[in-house]
């Protein structure tokens, strides 16, 4: 099973918030969620400069590193510790839910992150994770990894089907799928209570159909097959 570890990347905070701080998905505005954390990088949004803008982001997080390095190392620490705990138990499940199907390999490295936008790395298996996330490490560790071996699945089983789809809903199918399984035991035990808060708002729909799919049929392959036809 992959060893998950927990690291500070300054420089990719920066190039998230370049990214994300004009960025609308799934029914949410991360810009709008950046400048509630970070008041002063609201000037960055009304500099049409690049590389104006990337020198104020860039410096503002520079000073934010420098003032809070030590709480965020200190969090670093607990987010592994946490997670340890937690580990051997998620990878069992998963290992039942995807019938022993091996992990794919990559670095599996969770970089906190001062921003609340937890952007994954599919190609080396490398996340963020938001260093006040409301849900906690465990659950967001639990659902980038979930995404990680999902979509390595789906590349693999259902071969056929990638040729078809876009890449718009492959994403649709697998946030739908994670909002399933983190829903339903044994994974909800990985989850914070009212996990629905955290689903993207323009899937509920698609969401509350699946979850009834799920309990009729709580088999991998049928529950893919059929997320691909409603999302």
């Amino acid at each position: 099973m992959p060893q998950i570890k927990f690291k500070l990347n300054k420089n990719l905070d920066k190039k998230v918030a370049n990214s994300f701080l004009f960025l609308k998905g799934g029914g949410i505005d991360f810009g709008k969620g950046i400048i509630k954390d970070h008041p002063k990088l609201a000037l960055a949004r009304s500099i049409k400069q690049r590389e104006k803008r990337k020198k104020l982001i860039s410096d503002y997080i520079d000073n934010f590193y420098q003032i809070h390095r030590p709480q965020l190392q200190n969090i670093t620490q607990e987010f592994n510790r946490e997670w340890r705990k937690k580990e051997k138990e998620f990878f069992n499940s998963i290992a039942k839910i995807f019938k022993n199907y091996p992990w794919p390999k990559g670095k599996y490295i969770g970089y906190l992150s001062i921003f609340n936008c937890n952007p994954r790395n599919l190609k080396d298996k490398t996340f963020q994770v938001y260093y006040k996330h409301p849900a906690g490490v465990v659950y967001v560790t639990a659902h980038e990894l979930l995404h990680f071996i999902f979509y390595d699945y789906f590349e693999k089983k259902f071969k056929k089907d990638r040729k078809k789809i876009s890449e718009e809903k492959l994403w649709k199918v697998s946030e739908v799928f994670n909002s399933v399984l983190f829903s339903f035991r044994p994974l909800s035990k990985f989850a914070p209570n009212k996990v629905e808060k955290f689903d993207y708002p323009a899937l509920k729909e698609e969401i509350k159909k699946a979850k009834r799919i799920w309990k009729s049929s709580k088999d991998v392959d049928k529950l893919i097959s059929t997320f691909l036809e409603i999302c």
